[in-house]
């Protein structure tokens, strides 16, 4: 079959948002893709290794240009931490969709990938931390804040997911945006 690239990398996807990357078969990601295992190794000559970091990298930019990019706007500060919150909801589908970078941070693949993954999320927490203080907190508690928003975030994510309740997720967001500095 001919397939664009993002077609592909859109059925690997679901698989890995499904069944991890321990739990992704080769069988189940050629399953997927409609494709034999000699077609996606063409695609992809690292196999399964590489369909999931190049999904991994895909999922940074996606988490980056959907939330964290909120963050640099020209903006209120108040303003870019409720967009940020935005953004981060319609990345996980409104709790309906795992989030794919915190999926393959576990395991094989997160041992290899772990410290660039890390090193993204510092950098992103610095970038949150940063806007906090933008408000008027002072540094420690920008970056508590920050922390707590991220863990805010990915714990009702988690819930949500945990009970098959996306609507712990919508309730967790409502009470994150209450906690945050009013809008101007």
């Amino acid at each position: 079959k001919n397939r664009s690239r993002d077609t592909l990398l859109t059925e690997l996807r679901a698989v890995f948002l499904s069944r991890g990357y321990e739990g992704a078969t080769l069988s189940e990601l050629a399953r997927a893709t409609g494709l034999g295992k000699a077609s996606l190794y063409h695609h992809f000559p690292g196999g399964k290794e590489e369909m999931a970091a190049v999904l991994l990298r895909d999922a940074v930019a996606r988490l980056d240009q959907t939330a964290f990019a909120r963050l640099k706007e020209q903006r209120p500060a108040a303003e870019r931490l409720h967009r940020f919150v935005d953004g981060f909801e319609r990345y996980v589908d409104n709790g309906e969709r795992n989030c794919l970078v915190t999926i393959l941070a576990q395991g094989t693949i997160g041992e290899r990938h772990g410290a660039q993954i890390a090193d993204q999320f510092r950098g992103w927490r610095q970038l949150l931390a940063g806007v906090f203080e933008e408000t008027g907190d002072k540094p420690k508690r920008a970056m508590r804040q920050a922390n707590a928003l991220v863990a805010g975030l990915y714990g009702y994510l988690l819930t949500a997911r945990l009970h098959q309740e996306p609507q712990h997720f919508s309730r967790g967001i409502k009470a994150l945006k209450k906690a945050l500095p009013e809008l101007p």
